[in-house]
């Protein structure tokens, strides 16, 4: 049998475009058959010219192949180069030598990619073991299936344990294990709240959106003692060594360690092998967990990428924020300021629809991240982005300290099961008890969360006596029917088609994800001193209701010059009041610039200042008498409001922008419990002429 000796470059690794690294093989085969053979010990001799030191080399290879070099093959900027002569074989021993010692190892354990997210199954890793009697099998099931190659790819996260052979006579094998991390892992903390097992992910715009991070460059897989010093010496899930075999770490470097009571920032003893550190601190035992690395990892940072749906442009846009971790590798990104942007202070109702989806107040968005750091190339290294499974939502809300779940609207979410009272949905207003005017355009904000996409719900209103009990007899709510579109039906003369009176009115609530704004306008008899809403769905287990019963104020004060104001208030959604008491006018002329004339003739010129121009507008004070604290508190967003309007059409619908005067507003006395409301604002200007 005739034995070919070939030297191959294996392993190749192009950490930029002009550099190449990788490892020098004697392969031995068959001259005939092509096959690998063993080398029983054959002395092979070939030439190394590196970099124009020419050198001849002798090996002796007792099996299939044998590594003869490691480290750069060639620089296209220095022009440095690696190349190998043609191998000589010497004469082949006849008896096979008996093999005394098994030389397998796994070098290490590479992760190529961690799972993107738990479940997703598309981790890779790629095996680095040696042995002088190849070919190397590789298995991931404890030896019930082999491999030739390497790399295993669509792999879970967690520990992985890997088993090789070689082709001994005596059967060796290694083994070696790694932990495989998560990225999802990463994602600590969101905006989101969980109550009794339905978690609610609408936040407010205007309160911290935080999504939290944890940086874990690497797995601590052990912690065991270095007994030259008594220090710990932390065993990791990667090569801490080069392709030259350099080490990546030295020693006084500084790492973060978070292992079990290795909790801080240590500094770097030595490299102790290509896997293991040993750090300036005393050994008190094992210990897994992970470990941060700046030298390996600089400029580490998170890329959060926020995904909507641009209202004006129809298109998907993306808006990314970058951010760097503290000390303990813990990154925090506030994403309220860009998701504010998502939002707009603004109205497309004409109150024509029952139910108005308001996709200015409110919005919805997707989260992907990916880590970022600095390897030495123009872009950096960006790993896979994780996409977070399920939306988010945000409200154009502000809540205040001390209120329940921070910036989390989950008190205003339905949920489709909510055994407890309590944790049904609130009604989005700012009132205790709103008040409804018969004939003026009003309606109160819900959210119509994803889990009531495709239930069917319907709102039930139930009028009320001035003693808030049902009314009784055939006296109740008249209701109007309704297009599938959720419009009015009307008659030929542009009335509503009525239904007679009746003591509770159910009518269906369209599917819009997203805020919602209920129209009522319906008429009340005149026994009707409140009345109740309701949202509910029905299934194959009954009836659910999903919000808490609102109860509303029918306002019956006289309409007699009345002034009728709405404005978006802090929880998100429209608020709307009528004041009928006397309102005072007053007309404000301000600003007159004036020059002075020369005068020519003292007889008849017609002056010596003339106004070339001004500014005038009128202010408007409207006032209530003897409210309820309640009611004030109600109004009390009307004075900050970002947006404020009076309603100066009825048919069609049309409101005008005030600007309410800012001061320092006398409330209430907490003794009477009732209490005189007054607010100035500001009409629009008035467009005068100049000259």
């Amino acid at each position: 049998m005739a034995i070919v000796a070939n030297i191959t470059i294996t392993n190749t690794t192009s950490p930029s475009e002009d550099q190449v690294y990788g490892d020098g093989h004697i392969f031995l085969t068959d001259s005939e058959t092509n096959q690998p053979v063993n080398g029983n010990n054959v002395v092979v001799t070939f030439t190394q010219n590196i970099n124009g030191n020419i050198s001849t080399r002798s090996v002796t290879i007792p099996g299939q192949s044998i590594k003869i070099f490691s480290g750069l093959i060639a620089d296209k900027i220095t022009g440095y180069f690696v190349t190998f002569s043609t191998p000589q074989l010497g004469t082949v021993p006849d008896p096979e030598p008996p093999v005394n010692t098994c030389d397998l190892k796994i070098n290490f354990i590479h992760i190529d990619k961690p799972e993107s997210a738990p479940g997703a199954a598309d981790a890779q890793v790629t095996v680095n073991a040696s042995s002088t009697y190849g070919p190397i099998l590789y298995s991931i099931d404890f030896g019930d299936t082999w491999q030739a190659s390497a790399t295993f790819s669509n792999l879970s996260g967690g520990i992985l344990s890997v088993v090789v052979k070689d082709a001994n006579s005596l059967g060796c094998t290694a083994n070696g294990s790694v932990n495989i991390p998560t990225l999802s892992d990463l994602l600590i903390n969101d905006p989101s709240v969980t109550i009794g097992g339905n978690t609610s992910r609408w936040n407010a715009a205007f309160n911290p959106v935080v999504f939290t991070y944890q940086r874990k460059d690497f797995s601590v897989s052990a912690v065991t003692a270095n007994y030259e010093a008594g220090y710990a010496c932390v065993t990791l899930n990667t090569n801490l060594t080069n392709l030259a075999g350099d080490s990546l770490v030295k020693t006084g470097d500084k790492v973060y360690i978070n292992a079990g009571s290795y909790k801080g920032v240590y500094e770097i003893v030595k490299p102790y092998t290509y896997n293991q550190l040993v750090i300036k601190t005393p050994f008190v035992g094992d210990a897994t967990g992970f470990i941060n690395i700046n030298n390996l990892r600089p400029y580490y940072k998170v890329t959060t990428q926020i995904t909507y749906i641009d209202k004006l442009t129809g298109r998907q846009e993306t808006i990314t924020s970058n951010n760097r971790p503290d000390g303990t590798g813990l990154v925090k990104a506030d994403l309220s300021n860009f998701l504010q942007s998502l939002l707009l202070p603004a109205d497309n109702s004409d109150y024509t629809q029952t139910n108005h989806r308001d996709d200015n107040l409110s919005a919805s968005y997707q989260i992907q991240y990916a880590q970022h750091w600095d390897d030495g190339t123009s872009e950096g290294h960006t790993s896979e982005y994780v996409n977070l499974v399920n939306p988010y939502y945000v409200v154009y809300a502000a809540k205040q300290l001390g209120e329940q779940y921070g910036g989390n609207l989950a008190a205003y979410v339905p949920f489709a099961q909510a055994n407890d009272a309590n944790q049904r949905a609130r009604w989005i207003t700012d009132f205790t008890e709103p008040a409804y005017s018969i004939g003026y355009p009003f309606d109160i904000g819900f959210i119509y969360s994803e889990e009531m996409v495709g239930r069917q719900l319907y709102c039930e209103l139930t009028p009320l006596d001035i003693n808030r009990q049902p009314l009784t007899g055939e006296s109740g709510v008249t209701s109007s029917l309704l297009n599938e579109d959720g419009s009015w039906l009307l008659n030929q003369d542009g009335s509503k088609y009525i239904i007679a009176g009746q003591n509770q009115v159910s009518f269906p609530v369209p599917g819009q994800l997203g805020l919602n704004r209920l129209m009522i306008n319906n008429s009340f008899p005149r026994g009707a001193f409140y009345f109740n809403l309701t949202l509910k769905y029905d299934d194959e287990h009954g009836t659910h209701t999903v919000t808490q019963t609102q109860t509303i104020r029918i306002d019956d004060a006289v309409d007699d010059q009345s002034v009728y104001l709405r404005w978006i208030g802090l929880s998100g959604s429209f608020n709307y009041y009528r004041f009928v008491f006397n309102q005072e006018l007053s007309l404000d002329v301000q600003n007159a610039t004036i020059i002075k004339n020369y005068v020519h003739d003292w007889e008849n010129q017609q002056g010596i200042e003339e106004v070339i121009s001004k500014t005038a507008g009128q202010k408007m004070k409207i006032m209530a008498e003897d409210l309820s604290v309640a009611d004030i508190k109600g109004l009390q967003s009307i004075k900050y409001s970002p947006k404020v309007q009076m309603l100066v059409n009825k048919n069609p619908v049309k409101w005008q922008t005030i600007v309410i005067n800012t001061a320092t507003f006398s409330e209430y006395e907490t003794r009477n419990g009732q209490a005189p409301f007054s607010i100035t604002f500001n009409m629009p200007s008035i467009n005068i002429q100049t000259q």
